[in-house]
């Protein structure tokens, strides 16, 4: 069984807008999904060039050994209320269920405890619960685990799951976790920038914590040079040493998750309302265009290393050449860096992964070592 959740960024864009509509269905909705192992953007006006888009030539189907696609109803488990999410499908693999397990009400990320239980997050209820699992297709039993938190967000244990890590919007605070009680709270980073992109994603490889420092708006340069630095990943150890920048440029790198090889991925949101930046003779060089904003920037997935560069908001994620969305290269912004003295935007390693734009993904996660990964690999 694997728990998502999904929301959206809070920007201003239609297209965001337009797209926020399904996701605030299932807001408070802890959905369980149970897999069996077996095996294009709006076309312009002809008065508009040709626009790259974030979804052209993407495949139709998610992956080897998980199959198309299909509308699946989603069933509600016993006491549980379904609220927005009642009488709705979600598309899932054939073969595959999806039940609405909980509601937690402000519910934003989960992670399971060594003892089997849910803890999601809830900065509305300033809490992280817990939920305990009672019998099949019946509702957990719900508990508060922590609170008087200040907007708690991103939640990871260690390996061991003797230590769980919580990302507070101005701190990263760490709890020894046993016999379903969480004890001993300590604080691994204080005083971190708030305001704008405030949550805070956390994720634990050995002892080294990752979290968060989203930009203070949408498309900023100063936050480059803020102190301490926004727009950026984090590290600091479990006992609270060694603070320091990972990576730079990363406008809002809430969704962290550690690869199977112990390398740190990102999932992240990228800018709204970006300016035209192709210099390609259409007269729309950075100016903004709809049909262009409505498919771009690509928000992208992709391996961070220790001092790596997304270049936000220097570079823009360019997919002109790569339909399929995997290894984008970057392109200048032509409000920021327009001749490249700013940033080498070509020299950025690519982004390895782009999903389409404005999809705002605050988690992330690897199948290995679950019952999902001889489905759908790791």
């Amino acid at each position: 069984m694997q728990t998502i959740r999904s929301t959206s960024d809070r920007h201003q864009t239609s297209a965001r807008k337009q797209r926020s509509v399904l996701v605030a269905g299932a807001l408070g909705i802890a959905l369980a999904i149970a897999g069996c192992s077996s095996a294009n953007g709006p076309a312009p006006s002809s008065a508009q060039p040709t626009l790259p888009t974030a979804t052209a030539g993407a495949p139709t189907a998610p992956g080897p050994g998980v199959g198309p696609l299909v509308a699946t109803p989603l069933t509600v488990a016993e006491g549980t209320i379904p609220g927005l999410a009642n009488g709705h499908s979600l598309e899932i693999p054939q073969g595959w269920s999806a039940e609405v397990w909980a509601n937690v009400s402000g519910a934003r990320l989960a992670a399971w405890t060594p003892d089997g239980k849910l803890l999601v997050s809830s900065p509305d209820r300033s809490a992280v619960i817990a939920l305990t699992p009672t019998e099949p297709g019946k509702a957990p039993t719900e508990e508060t685990l922590i609170d008087e938190l200040n907007s708690p967000q991103g939640l990871a244990f260690t390996s061991d799951g003797k230590v769980l890590v919580v990302g507070e919007s101005t701190r990263i605070v760490a709890y020894d976790y046993a016999d379903g009680a969480a004890t001993n709270r300590r604080v691994l980073a204080d005083n971190i920038p708030t305001g704008g992109h405030s949550a805070k994603g956390v994720a634990v490889n050995g002892d080294t914590v990752y979290y968060s420092v989203g930009s203070s708006d949408n498309r900023v340069p100063a936050d480059r040079t803020h102190s301490p630095a926004r727009a950026t990943i984090w590290q600091v150890s479990v006992s609270g040493e060694g603070n320091s920048v990972v990576a730079t440029g990363v406008r809002n790198g809430m969704a962290l998750a550690i690869a199977p090889d112990h390398t740190l991925f990102s999932g992240v949101n990228q800018m709204d309302n970006q300016p035209y930046p192709f210099d390609d003779g259409s007269g729309n060089y950075g100016k903004q265009v709809p049909e262009y904003i409505n498919e771009n920037p690509v928000d992208q997935v992709t391996r961070v290393a220790i001092g790596g560069e997304l270049g936000w908001p220097l570079c823009v994620p360019d997919t002109r050449e790569t339909p399929d969305l995997l290894n984008i290269p970057y392109v200048n912004d032509p409000e920021f860096n327009a001749d490249g003295s700013q940033l080498d935007c070509a020299a950025l390693a690519p982004t390895m992964l782009g999903l389409p734009s404005h999809s705002a993904p605050l988690g992330l996660s690897f199948t290995a070592g679950t019952a999902l990964e001889s489905v759908v690999g790791s």
